[in-house]
């Protein structure tokens, strides 16, 4: 019936969201880590990010500047929302997912490290309603998240 865009339904507005991620990864050299990563995030319907990751590490010292980036698509753990608003079906399809971040890597012990991170996390999510009662057919939501990341990590070498 028709496109909505928007910037997420209400209960994607949260202050926080906490998301669990992991990354694995191959240290080209001391300098650059490429890895592929997969996670869960909590928004009104929860999603499954599969990504690329890209790190460099600026030096090789105790304390060290990192620059990173995660691409990829997130999919919706459950495509149909369980709630069914006055007889509207809610079909979510997930998107598109970008995360530039920087920060340090702090040497913790000979095999590992701790990185700590803020960063730009951009999320395009789509949804698709179908209703007979109130508009009679299927309208496309569009939603595209900008958020803040703060990132803790452990890195093993």
């Amino acid at each position: 019936m028709g496109e909505v865009n928007d910037n997420g339904p209400t209960s994607v507005r949260q202050n926080m969201i906490p998301s669990v991620v992991n990354i694995n990864g191959y240290r080209a050299n001391e300098y650059l880590s490429i890895g592929v990563g997969v996670g869960m995030v909590p928004l009104a319907y929860t999603i499954v990010p599969i990504f690329a990751d890209f790190r460099i590490t600026l030096f090789n010292d105790n304390l060290s500047p990192v620059i990173a980036l995660k691409a990829g698509y997130s999919y919706a753990k459950s495509k149909k929302d369980i709630y069914n608003y006055y007889g509207a079906d809610y079909i979510h399809r997930g998107g598109a997912m970008l995360n530039p971040e920087i920060g340090f890597k702090v040497m913790a012990t000979k095999r590992a490290d701790f990185i700590l991170s803020i960063g730009y996390w951009y999320q395009h999510l789509k949804s698709e309603t179908k209703s007979y009662v109130y508009y009679g057919g299927t309208r496309t939501i569009n939603s595209d998240i900008n958020r803040l990341s703060i990132s803790l990590g452990f890195l093993f070498k």
